[in-house]
């Protein structure tokens, strides 16, 4: 029976870590042994259900589950200490923003009990997390409970704009001032993410922003989302990584001109500053008219490094012609039974596992557990029926489901998936709130609802435009599977192959016109030759170029692979 609280210490360690099984030093034991102080005796396992620890020297056991009710109120120390009271007032922390949203006292960082001023995480009444910060320049921080909500989330009220900081020191700045009516002002948790790459954020550092989903009803009630993070690599970071999660519809930046945060910025300028700052915010560039520096970033980064490098499809042929970049939006087409969907799935297995990108699904033509199970296969090499082929051990079967678990969501329209374009771009919005997903599939679309009102033509370049629009928004790639229309019979003649395109798919022209990328599938009904790969739609030459390749599909597993033979005469394709 794993019980219901744990140490915070530990539960702060596990925050940080996604599944799998670790070896860590255990921060209950590691600094009060006289030796092996360094040795990684705690073992943390976690999985989809829940946390599970042991340390092999102190014996602390335990673990939480996740669905758990949250942990016992805290009880905070009351008074006031005079280190921490003078060091908020030096920040220019007003005195009724100290009493009331501040707790004081002392508090154990490495080993030294030094003075601290916590901020209190509260669930209505009750104080439920507080996090410790030194009250010096030393900047050293714990947790009370882990603190899983923003920052003063309990005072929003619905309807008012969100001023959406860094850290809580940076709200008691914005609590210092005579703030506007209909404001509340929030800070993020955990702070800026510590994994950043080129600018963005390690997949691996997902698991923290599930504090955004948890405040998914007050976000979408929110008149306005004003963003002021850190003018640093970090907070730029934090920025784009809450933009895509939340849109970009409702959202405003601050600038603060050359100081790091809030709080710097109140120390030096006054409450005055702040709120000037906050009179001229601007809405976050979507689309239209925009200023050459709000570009100056990406301009700088392309003169440095020249074009962005989209990822790979795990296959050497294929990514010899194109790259899968987010925000961006691929057709993809072929005859029922080609291979379309598998190849798209081999697609999204590779991301998941060379970025750490994270998929949602929108598949008609497939029910949930069925479409694991295709995953499961690819994932593993091995296929999941009973066959000519040996099957996957149910220890392999066991893994992969905790891996999809971890990598893919999946609509269910078995039961209540969305039909509409709208419905599912609203779910998918969900996905990439709630988990961080970076990849939407669209299978296939003759399942969605178009409007009755339009015609056809009118009502798929609509929807594709949303999608585009959503792709952008999100920062997210667009897989957007799409059967042909019939294909008359004088290009059915002979043996000869046919190439569809996106001229050829049910509806519209819009599709070839619209789509970033455009590619085809074609494989022979008996798989007496080897399948082709065709890449005939690229809007931008530095991601990818027009051509074909010869791929090799294997029935038991679903899995494709590089063919290395010489390729296909041109000649045979009809297009």
């Amino acid at each position: 029976m794993l019980q219901r609280s744990a140490p915070s210490k530990i539960r702060l360690l596990a925050a940080d870590l996604s599944v799998g099984q670790y070896k860590k030093k255990c921060p209950e034991c590691h600094h009060t042994r006289s030796k092996h102080k360094h040795d990684r005796s705690l073992s943390i396992n976690i999985d989809s259900d829940g946390v599970r620890y042991h340390c092999h020297h102190c014996d602390a056991t335990g673990g939480w589950m996740y669905e758990e009710d949250s942990p016992p109120p805290i009880t905070p120390p009351t008074g006031r200490n005079d280190a921490v009271q003078q060091y908020l007032e030096s920040r220019n922390i007003g005195e009724d923003v100290i009493k009331n949203h501040t707790v004081q006292g002392t508090y154990t960082f490495n080993g030294k009990n030094v003075p601290a001023v916590g901020f209190p995480y509260r669930d209505g009444s009750s104080i439920v997390a507080i996090k410790w910060r030194s009250a010096d320049k030393k900047k050293y921080y714990s947790q009370e409970n882990v603190c899983q909500d923003f920052f003063n989330l309990n005072n929003y009220v619905k309807g008012n704009d969100i001023l959406l900081v860094e850290g809580e020191m940076d709200a008691l700045s914005w609590f210092s001032c005579n703030l506007p009516d209909k404001l509340t002002v929030m800070s993020i948790p955990n702070g800026a993410p510590a994994r950043v790459k080129d600018g963005k954020v390690d997949p691996r550092e997902d698991k923290k922003f599930q504090y955004v989903w948890r405040a998914k009803k007050q976000l979408e009630s929110a008149s306005r989302i004003i963003l002021c993070f850190d003018n640093d690599e970090a907070g730029f970071a934090l920025r784009d990584e809450i933009v895509r999660r939340i849109g970009t519809d409702k959202v405003w930046t601050m600038d603060l001109d050359d100081y790091k945060d809030s709080s710097e910025a109140l120390a030096d300028k006054g409450a005055g500053y702040l709120l000037g700052q906050l009179s001229i915010c601007e809405p976050y560039p979507t689309v239209g008219l925009h200023r050459a520096k709000e570009f100056r970033k990406e301009y700088d980064l392309l003169y440095e490094e020249g074009q962005i490098q989209g990822a790979s499809t795990g296959l050497r042929s294929v990514d010899k012609m194109i790259q899968i970049v987010p925000g961006m939006v691929t057709i993809v087409t072929g005859f029922p039974s080609s291979g379309k969907s598998d190849l798209v799935d081999q697609f999204c297995l590779n991301l998941a596992r060379s970025e750490g990108w994270k998929t949602a699904y929108c598949s008609f033509e497939k029910p949930p557990a069925l479409h694991m199970a295709q995953l499961a296969q690819k994932l593993m090499d091995k296929p999941f029926f009973e066959g000519i082929s040996t099957r996957m051990k149910t220890e392999a079967k066991d893994y992969a489901y905790e891996w999809i678990d971890q990598h893919f969501m999946f609509m269910d329209h078995t039961r209540d998936g969305p039909t509409t374009i709208d419905g599912i771009l609203k779910v998918a919005s969900a996905s990439v709130m709630q988990m961080g997903c970076r990849v939407l599939v669209i299978d296939p679309y003759n399942f969605i609802e178009l409007p009755s009102s339009d015609r056809e033509t009118d009502a798929i370049s609509k929807m594709l435009t949303k999608v585009q629009k959503w792709a952008k928004s999100h920062d997210a790639h667009v897989f957007f599977i799409a059967h042909p229309t019939k294909i008359s019979p004088d290009r059915r003649d002979g043996d000869k192959k046919v190439l569809v395109t996106g001229h050829d798919i049910a509806g519209s022209a819009a599709w070839f016109a619209k789509a970033d990328l455009g590619i085809s599938v074609w494989r022979h009904p008996q798989d007496l030759e080897p399948s082709e790969f065709h890449c005939w739609k690229v809007r931008w030459g530095w991601i990818g170029t027009n051509g074909y390749c010869r791929l090799d599909f294997d029935r038991a597993t679903g899995r494709w692979s590089d063919h290395v033979r010489e390729p296909v005469d041109d000649a045979q394709w009809d297009f």
